[in-house]
């Protein structure tokens, strides 16, 4: 297969992953803002976002994190040089393994939920009913991991035979049931966290079972099989544990954002949540729909030992992370607060509300190319095998952020949680750079900075107009049709100036791409 039909193979696995989550965004926006209009950023919203962070995170680092990263190019290096049998016995080793592991956790979960809480929400304990309602939640939702955990593992391996579709569709699942939990059974409640908690469980059952089909129509048969003394097994294993802190950093980072928040006004920590949502957006678009789909090809290249093919991949997926991410920086930085109104002020979320979570989506959104790109380059590290050296990185990034981030709360509050996060997203891209040249050699970089300067370009050309037109709509005194007509419009405008300086400013790049999409195998 030539580069450039490997090239319109990422692609449209990109866009396999990338529709179902539109879709699902839209979804997930409908279920926050259902979040927003019976809790607000008050008791009951906070407790919720702290409770589903424990087992989210567990779940991030534990199965769409460190296992799909170790997972993946073992099982596709298996999958390439021995028969199916194989394939499949190693398969069946790694679903009960995992099932038994994480079952433990969850047990372990809802035993010391109080200490947990304790340590992921330090400033709960004071607020009367807070703390207990936290505890509760979490108690509630911690089973999530164990679903969730073998719905991740059914995930990797339909995407190891670039079946991408399926299992990006399963958030739309999960969305629905909260959605529908929420709707049914909140007035059920005196207090409404516990409709979105029950929500949670069921989406996660649905998330797991819905994939089974599919793989049985691969071949695969569930037959039970637990062993820790296979070789790849015991291979996926020491990958995993490193990777664990290595590929969850950003969540890690995330869940002390918010324990830091707890200590700050009420609301805070719930505006991390709907500004983190808003940002995720664009990360679950494209950036993480790119790094799913690069990770099966990077590691087919690597299994092949195709090092300039790999070095050509990189370059080509971080032009695409440019041309997506640095313009939706300058939108998000420019709309935030029209953003946050049109998406979630009404009923309990307030103007305060909306003040404290655009704050933190401005913060935030600087880091948004930065993370972005990480994602990638975790991605080339892993399908090298490599899962120390992001360790590594991972654990100098923890401590710049946590460093910054008790200097920049105090005068930016929320805010300044937010920036020390994006700061610390830039640190941690510049050392996977460096310690990735080490490792396989020079990456052509020439080509990337023409490009990005071209972008950054369009970008500010983009970020002018936005700016002028925001100047002459008083969205704050708008009605809410009004508001949304007036954002969809401009959002659309500024797209349309994007992409047409883009045509003018970097037309080969822009046009290569375009025609690699189009080109037939």
């Amino acid at each position: 297969m030539s580069s450039e039909q490997k090239y319109k193979r990422l692609l449209k696995s990109t866009v396999s992953v990338s529709l179902p989550t539109i879709f699902s965004r839209v979804l997930g926006f409908f279920r926050d803002i259902l979040l927003g209009y019976f809790m607000g950023t008050g008791t009951g919203a906070d407790a919720f976002t702290i409770a589903f962070v424990i087992p989210n995170l567990l779940r991030r680092l534990t199965a769409e994190g460190a296992l799909t990263a170790a997972f993946i190019p073992v099982f596709t290096e298996i999958k390439v040089n021995e028969k199916k049998k194989r394939v499949i016995d190693f398969a069946n080793a790694v679903f009960y393994n995992l099932g038994l592991v994480v079952l433990i956790i969850a047990i372990l979960g809802i035993i010391f939920a109080p200490y947990l809480v304790k340590v992921i929400a330090i400033g709960y304990k004071e607020i009367p009913g807070k703390w207990e309602l936290t505890i509760n939640l979490t108690r509630i939702m911690f089973p999530y991991i164990f679903l969730i955990s073998l719905a991740a593992l059914c995930s990797a391996i339909l995407n190891s035979y670039f079946k991408f579709f399926i299992p990006a569709s399963t958030p739309i699942l999960f969305n629905i049931a909260i959605i529908l939990s929420a709707w049914f059974f909140t007035s059920k409640f005196t207090e409404p966290a516990y409709a979105f908690a029950i929500g949670v469980i069921i989406g996660g059952f649905f998330q797991f079972f819905v994939q089974i089909p599919f793989l049985l129509n691969l071949g695969f048969n569930f037959k039970p099989r637990i062993t820790f003394k296979d070789e790849a097994v015991r291979k996926v294993g020491k990958l995993m544990v490193p990777g664990i802190f290595g590929f969850g950093i950003f969540q890690i980072n995330l869940a002390l954002s918010r324990a830091l928040a707890s200590l700050l006004e009420e609301g805070s920590v719930s505006a991390l949540y709907y500004a983190t949502r808003v940002r995720e957006l664009t990360l679950g678009l494209f950036s993480i729909a790119l790094s799913i789909a690069l990770l099966p090809t990077l590691s087919e290249q690597a299994a092949q030992r195709k090092m300039p093919e790999m070095k050509k991949t990189l370059i080509f997926s971080l032009k695409l992370i440019v041309l997506i991410t640095l313009p939706s920086l300058t939108g998000l930085l420019l709309l935030s607060k029209p953003i946050i109104q049109v998406l979630f002020e009404r009923g309990a979320f307030v103007e305060h509300s909306t003040n404290l979570t655009s704050t933190a989506l401005v913060f935030f959104s600087i880091g948004l190319p930065f993370i972005s790109g990480s994602k990638i380059l975790n991605t080339v590290y892993y399908s090298l095998k490599d899962t120390k050296t992001p360790v590594i990185i991972a654990a100098i990034t923890m401590v710049f952020y946590l460093s910054l981030s008790f200097i920049l709360m105090k005068p930016l509050k929320v805010g300044g949680i937010a920036l020390a996060l994006s700061l610390a997203e830039a640190v941690g891209l510049f050392l996977l750079w460096i310690f990735l040249e080490r490792k396989i050699g020079g990456i052509p970089k020439r080509e990337l900075f023409i490009f990005s300067f071209k972008v950054i370009t369009c970008s500010i050309l983009m970020g002018i107009f936005i700016w002028i037109a925001s100047k002459e709509i008083s969205f704050s005194e708008l009605i809410f049709i009004k508001k949304l007509v007036y954002l969809f419009v401009l959002i659309f405008l500024s797209i349309a100036l994007y992409f047409s300086s883009s045509l003018l400013i970097n037309r080969n790049e822009l046009i290569s791409i375009i025609n690699i999409f189009k080109k037939r195998k």
